[in-house]
Parts: C-alpha cells; sequence; structure tokens
C-alpha cells in the first residue's frame, strides 16, 4: 500500500474498456496488482534492496520486527517469512482471478496468460539478467540484455495486462496484435528509463536506492554502451567498480563515463524510437479518448522522473 504506479492494473482495465467490456474488470486488475506485489517481493530479496516506494522492503520490515528473535537468527527469519508473505499473495492473487465476472473458459485463458506470460517468461528474464550479472563486462552482450529486458518488463508490464483486459472482454483476436506490438516497444522503453532512473535517478521521487543496478552488476544498456565507448582508464573503473558496493564517489564518476561516451543520450534516444514504434501500432485501432490515454502514456514515460 505504499505506493507504486499500478500501472499493470490500470492497462487492464484500460484494455478492457477500449475492447468494450461493460462488466466489472477490476478484481482483475486488482489480482494483476498482487502478481506484482508477490513478484517484487521476490525481486527485492534477489537483488537484495533494502528501500521500495521510500520505506523498507518487507525483510528489512520484518527484522525491525523480530527483536525477540537471537541477532544471529534475524536475517533468517525475516527472510523466511518474505517468502512465505510472497506464497499468501500468490493464492490471494488466483482468488481474484477465479471471481472475475467472466465465462470459465475466459476464465482459465486469464489464469493461463498469467501463469506463462507474467510468471514462467518474468522468470526466464530474471534468469537471463542475473546470470549476466556475474559475466565480465567485456563479455556481456547488449541483445541478451535486451532478450531479457523483453521479457521481464515489456511482456511482463504491458503486454500481459494489456492482453488479458481484452481476454476478460472476449475480444483478444481483434486487439492482441496491435497491442502486443504497442505494448513491446513502450516496454522496452519503460525499462530503459528505468535503468537510467536507476543510475540517475532521485531516491525521493524513484523510491529506490539510486546506483543499485550497478552494485548488483547489472548489465544495463547504458552500461554496455559506455564501456564500448570508454578510454582504457575508464573500462578499467568500470571492471573494477560495476558489481561492488561503490561509493557516492564512484557512482558521481561512473555518471561522468556514462555522460562523456554519449551513453546516456543513446540510451534516452532508443527509448524515445521505440515510444514512437509503440505510437504507430495503435494507428491501426479506431481513435478514441481512451487509447489517446495509451498515446500519453507511451509519451510519458521517456519524460518521468519516478
Amino acid at each position: 500500500l505504499a505506493g507504486g504506479k499500478r500501472i499493470r492494473g490500470f492497462l487492464c482495465l484500460l484494455a478492457y474498456q477500449l475492447a468494450g467490456g461493460t462488466k466489472s474488470a477490476v478484481n482483475v486488475a486488482a489480482g494483476i496488482e498482487l502478481v506484482h506485489q508477490y513478484l517484487i517481493t521476490l525481486d527485492d530479496m534477489a537483488d537484495r534492496d533494502i528501500v521500495r516506494h521510500g520505506i523498507p522492503t518487507l525483510e528489512v520490515a520484518y527484522q525491525k520486527t523480530l527483536t525477540s528473535v537471537p541477532q544471529d537468527q534475524r536475517a533468517h527469519y525475516a527472510r523466511s517469512l518474505t517468502e512465505i508473505a510472497s506464497a499468501l499473495l500468490s493464492s490471494y492473487m488466483y482468488e481474484l482471478f477465479a471471481s472475475a465476472e467472466c465465462s470459465d473458459r475466459a476464465k482459465l485463458e486469464i489464469i493461463h496468460l498469467v501463469n506463462t506470460i507474467l510468471l514462467r517468461d518474468t522468470a526466464a528474464g530474471w534468469q537471463i539478467h542475473m546470470m549476466q550479472n556475474w559475466q565480465s563486462l567485456i563479455d556481456a552482450s547488449e541483445e541478451e540484455f535486451t532478450k531479457g529486458l523483453r521479457l521481464v518488463t515489456a511482456q511482463y508490464t504491458f503486454v500481459g495486462p494489456l492482453l488479458i483486459g481484452i481476454t476478460l472482454a472476449g475480444k483478444r483476436k481483434k486487439w492482441e496484435s496491435a497491442f502486443t506490438e504497442y505494448g513491446m516497444h513502450v516496454g522496452t522503453a519503460f525499462q530503459m528509463q528505468d535503468d537510467i532512473l536507476g543510475v540517475f535517478g532521485d531516491t525521493d521521487k524513484t523510491g529506490k536506492a539510486v546506483g543499485n543496478d550497478l552494485r548488483e552488476g547489472k548489465k544495463t544498456i547504458l552500461l554496455q554502451h559506455a564501456y564500448k565507448r570508454a578510454t582504457k582508464e575508464q573500462r578499467t573503473f568500470l571492471e573494477h567498480v560495476v558489481g561492488t558496493q561503490l561509493s557516492n564517489s564512484d557512482l558521481l564518476k561512473v555518471q561522468k563515463i556514462m555522460r562523456s561516451t554519449g551513453a546516456l543520450e543513446y540510451a534516452q534516444e532508443q527509448a524515445k524510437k521505440h515510444v514512437a514504434l509503440g505510437i504507430r501500432a495503435l494507428k491501426t485501432l479506431p481513435h478514441t479518448q481512451k487509447l489517446q490515454l495509451l498515446v500519453d502514456l507511451a509519451e510519458y514515460i521517456v519524460a518521468r522522473d519516478m
């Protein structure tokens, strides 16, 4: 309840309405938000994040409250309780999907989309990125990172919720092609902007610790582009600090390298190109005020600072 964009639930509701849905899609949209809460709880543990939406992550919150547990056992119990909480979130989301106002066949189709796009494919993308975290910068490939990005963000945040919305409305066949292309491009831009904010953002606005992606060794397009165009001295520095608990002065130096090599400008331009392609995909659909919301959202994505 601390905050967040709620973009996945919003996209589900909007797609449902655009496709002519006339009943309530709130339970399904809420279920998608619980999928997200379930996954970011796991993500925070995997990335060792301590802040989410400006407050302590669930695992950290448990550590602070388990004062009766011996100090040397507190971290273990906090992680275990967080995993249990994740399991509960998983069960609650399926209850919401089961209560959807649609046919049983549509419910099964929605659950299939959740299990494949939101869970299975996201897990595959996570694995790609986590394995890349341990690769050296010289061995990491932009193509591999982009593959993981499309699975973890484009499909998970955009394509999946949009397809679930039109499936709930019974109009998947008519809208799927345009929404899939829109979602893949705008979702890619969304993650590129997230990666930029992960290095250049303001913690007070993003609610996340700046520099954590670098500390985890995440081989973002921003980082890879900087490394390819860096001087020998800059490359040595990046190899030394990426994947470590870099200091604030190290972070400032990384930011300087990303600017001087044109990596920041490159990532921003790539994000804008994907937004333009996503908006173009909507041209095949009848223009309405609700469709304009998808255009506005795409344009906002590359301008946001949170």
